[in-house]
């Protein structure tokens, strides 16, 4: 081998165990760096997995409190809505009990009240039959006198007033008498509608002068306003059966086989003679539609006092209005009652003795004048 292959051999030699010195301490280097980084990591690992433990327990502790405050509340809530309910039930049988002892009250009142008025009304029943007597004997005493007065030919001048009034009588209807005359049992299966007029006669009749017979009244009920709608603000439609029902339809419900009107006073005034002939014939047409079996009969209108006429009901009107009434019963076929000749003086004009309220609307009827009205009813119902 040469020198120079010596040298190159030597000097590759000498390299080799130079790279392999640097490539030594690199590799124990590279190992201390990396023992290093892996402990840092590993803490770092730790660490971060120690945190998130501690991030999700300290949520788990606050999901915790909210879920108990959450639950604290709703219990709260529930506690107070208790407490509310309990509150109002206590509250409610408080008023129940409040009104349980009004109503009570209210009823032993009216009851109290009843009674007294029961009593009160027979006082006056009683009264005004003594009355009525008193009066017809004296009424009788001074047409004796008159008779006596006439016969002596006494003969008293006559106003224009009293012809009127005596021309008027003379064209009162006169029913055509049969002989036959009604018993008390021929009214069992009759129904009387009428206004605070009849309402008089339905007191008079609770000691069994009309039999059975029904009654469906009411204070100012009149033709016109017995069309009204039962919900009609100002109506003043009849009771039955403790509720309030129109003429039609309350007749319809009792179903009695004879109807006997009386209504046209509280027309007569506010819708002048035609108006409530108008109102008439309507509510007749409807009770006809509802009661197709039954007869109907119609009462004339009775008088009022001399001196309680007003400019619009009167005796002249109402005379006016019985002569239509008359027209309309013969072309629809009901029975016509002429009631007001009963119990009129002889010139149009109620009998001082029939009526209850003299002072007053001067219309109203005393026991003596019920008691004609009956005798009236049971001639000429058979006609």
């Amino acid at each position: 081998m040469t020198r120079k292959a010596w040298a190159l051999l030597l000097a590759a030699v000498l390299c080799t165990s130079l790279c392999a010195c640097s490539n030594g301490d690199e590799q124990s280097s590279d190992g201390s760096v990396q023992s290093e980084v892996t402990s840092s990591a590993d803490e770092s690992s730790e660490k971060a997995e120690e945190s998130k433990k501690a991030e999700e327990s300290k949520k788990a502790e606050e999901s915790k409190k909210a879920e108990e405050s959450k639950k604290a509340e709703e219990s709260k809530k529930a506690e107070e809505s208790r407490k509310a309910e309990e509150s109002k039930k206590a509250e409610e049988s408080k008023q129940a009990e409040e009104s349980k002892k009004a109503e009570e009250s209210r009823l032993a009142e009216e009851s109290r009240k009843a009674e007294e008025s029961k009593q009160a009304e027979e006082s006056r029943k009683a009264e005004e039959s003594r009355q009525a007597e008193e009066s017809r004997q004296a009424e009788e005493s001074r047409r004796a006198q008159e008779t006596q007065s006439s016969a002596e030919n006494v003969k008293p001048q006559e106003s224009s007033e009293q012809s009127q009034q005596q021309s008027r009588q003379e064209s009162h209807y006169v029913p055509v008498r049969t002989g036959e005359r009604a018993d008390t049992s021929w009214f069992n299966d009759a129904v009387f509608v009428g206004d605070s007029v009849t309402l008089k006669l339905s007191y008079y009749a609770d000691y069994g002068s009309l039999g059975d017979a029904e009654f469906l009244c009411a204070g100012s009920l009149g033709y016109n306003n017995a069309l009204w709608d039962i919900d009609h603000p100002d109506n003043v439609h009849p009771y039955y059966r403790g509720g309030k029902v129109t003429v039609d339809e309350g007749l319809r419900m009792i179903g009695r086989d004879k109807i006997i009107i009386m209504l046209g006073m509280n027309d007569i005034g506010l819708y002048g003679v035609d108006g409530a002939i108008d109102g008439m014939k309507k509510l007749t047409s409807r009770i006809e539609a509802k009661c197709p079996d039954a007869t109907i009969y119609i009462e004339s209108v009775t008088p009022m006092l001399q001196e309680c006429q007003l400019r619009d009901l009167n005796n002249t009107t109402i005379h006016q209005f019985d002569q239509k009434v008359e027209q309309v019963c013969q072309q629809r076929g009901y029975i016509y009652l002429d009631i007001a000749s009963a119990v009129d003086d002889g010139y149009g004009n109620l009998i001082y003795s029939y009526c209850s309220d003299p002072g007053a609307m001067g219309l109203h009827f005393s026991d003596a004048g019920c008691a004609a009205w009956v005798e009236r009813l049971k001639d000429t119902v058979l006609q």
